[in-house]
Order: C-alpha cells, then sequence, then structure tokens
C-alpha cells in the first residue's frame, strides 16, 4: 500500500496551507467544469489535461497517493491522446489496454479503503472517453469520468473536489444537449 502524510507540510504552512491547497482546487475545478464547453475535442483535451495537473496537486496536497497517481495518469493519457492524429498508435486497442492496465495496478498498489475504487472506475471511463475521436463520444463518456470522481469525492468528503465534480457532470451533461445537433460531434 502507498501511502503518504502531509501533517508537517500543514504545520509548517499553517493557515496558508489551506489557502494553497483550495486554491489549486479551485483552479483545478474551473479548468476542468470548462473543458465540455469547448467545441473542439483538442479544446477539451487542453483544458482537461491542465485540470487534471492541478487535481494530481491537490490530491497530494491532501495525502490522498490514489487519487493523485489517478490524476497523474490522466495527465500522461491526455498528453498521448491529444496527439491522436499525429500518432495513431496512441488510441489502438493495445493503448487503450495498457492504460486501462495502469489504471487497474494502480488501484491494487494504492488500495487503503473501498473507496479507492472509484479513482479505478474513473481512470477506466476517462481511457475510454478521451480515446474517442468525436466530440459526442468523449462527452458521453465523460459522463461516468464525471460521476466516478463525484462518488470519489462524496465518501472521502473533498469540498472543492466535489463541487468540481458535480459542476462537471452537470456541464457534460449540458454539453451534450448543446451540441447534440453538431455533425461532427
Amino acid at each position: 500500500m502507498l501511502s503518504f502524510s502531509v501533517d508537517g507540510l500543514m504545520e509548517a504552512m499553517g493557515f496558508w496551507y489551506y489557502v494553497l491547497v483550495y486554491g489549486v482546487g479551485v483552479l483545478a475545478m474551473v479548468l476542468s467544469v470548462i473543458a465540455y464547453q469547448f467545441r473542439h475535442r483538442v479544446a477539451i483535451i487542453f483544458s482537461n489535461f491542465l485540470g487534471q495537473a492541478c487535481w494530481t496537486a491537490y490530491f497530494l496536497l491532501q495525502g490522498d497517493a490514489t487519487s493523485a497517481i489517478a490524476c497523474f495518469l490522466c495527465v500522461v493519457m491526455l498528453a498521448l491522446f491529444a496527439k491522436r492524429e499525429q500518432w495513431r498508435w496512441t488510441t489502438s486497442y493495445w493503448s487503450i489496454g495498457v492504460f486501462i492496465l495502469l489504471f487497474s495496478a494502480m488501484s491494487v498498489l494504492t488500495f487503503a479503503t473501498w473507496s479507492d475504487v472509484f479513482p479505478l472506475l474513473a481512470g477506466v471511463f476517462a481511457v475510454i472517453a478521451n480515446s474517442r475521436a468525436t466530440e459526442r463520444n468523449l462527452r458521453r463518456f465523460s459522463v461516468l469520468w464525471c460521476l466516478f470522481w463525484l462518488l470519489n469525492s462524496i465518501f472521502k468528503v473533498y469540498p472543492v473536489a466535489l463541487c468540481n465534480d458535480l459542476f462537471c457532470t452537470v456541464s457534460t451533461i449540458v454539453s451534450l444537449i448543446r451540441y447534440r445537433n453538431v455533425e461532427n460531434g
């Protein structure tokens, strides 16, 4: 089991630790919520890339290795899937399988409580969503990605992440409705 403590950082920074944690969380939230409102796949992925990088830092600051590693794997995955047109191998069944295997291995190595299954499921749907060629399919699978992160936030009591995941779920559903008639979506 992989775990770490942030108690020393909390003591050293005092009040500013919470300002840092929630500041990073709010930035991550803004980037993640607006992502699905972009029309094009590359913009959605880039905004999610920046958001997931911030979520990695947020969860590290919270001492949650499972969620931080899941977000970091999303960062790597998003960087590769953004190059989908140039690197066709990134969205092959083998690449998708490798990412799903990585999320599964991460879950086994960092599993501490039953709710650690939610980052795993969120990661699996993140892989499926971001490997899709169309914006519409990316958004459809992202609803599940957001829902599993929402469950993670509920059971681990992360207020900033909870707000984000709720808003992301709503934003994804709104974007599905908003862009439902777009031909390439």
